[in-house]
């Protein structure tokens, strides 16, 4: 392949990968679902290929030096757009992470405090001072807004 066609190449990778970002980001503020799944498997397979390419090139950078000019500046806008993607990417998943920490660590502070009362009565109706700690045996729901 002449270093033109790998520059083009890369350029059409870098594209489909900012691309992928993009939508990965915006799918982490609603209910994605599978089809987050699904772009994170295509994400991750972008992601291989272009870290393959970049490792080829710094091993050659020489074929640089026979790109036209106007490819290397394509290639530079493209590069640009990639690195805002995964930064604003990486800003979303930070984001859902610290969420999904809250939403947890907020169910498991629930629980605790759900947990060692005592339970029962004496036979006057008081709470009897060395009540045997157990589970109050309730049961609740919990629904996760999983909406960023």
């Amino acid at each position: 392949m002449n270093s033109n066609a790998r520059v083009d190449a890369l350029m059409l990778l870098v594209d489909r990968l900012a691309t992928c970002l993009e939508r990965e980001t915006a799918m982490l503020g609603r209910r994605p679902g599978a089809a987050l799944v699904e772009l994170q498997r295509e994400k991750s397979r972008l992601t291989q290929s272009y870290e393959t390419e970049i490792k080829q090139i710094k091993e050659n950078p020489a074929v640089l030096g026979k790109v036209e000019p106007a490819r290397l500046q394509s290639l530079t806008g493209a590069a640009q757009r990639l690195q805002l993607a995964v930064a604003k990417n990486e800003r979303a998943l930070r984001a859902a992470k610290a969420v999904n920490e809250r939403i947890l660590t907020a169910m498991v502070d629930a629980i605790e405090t759900g947990r060692g009362k005592p339970v029962g009565y004496t036979g006057r109706g008081a709470k009897p001072p060395s009540a045997p700690l157990r589970r109050a045996g309730t049961v609740s729901a919990v629904t996760i807004d999983q909406r960023l």
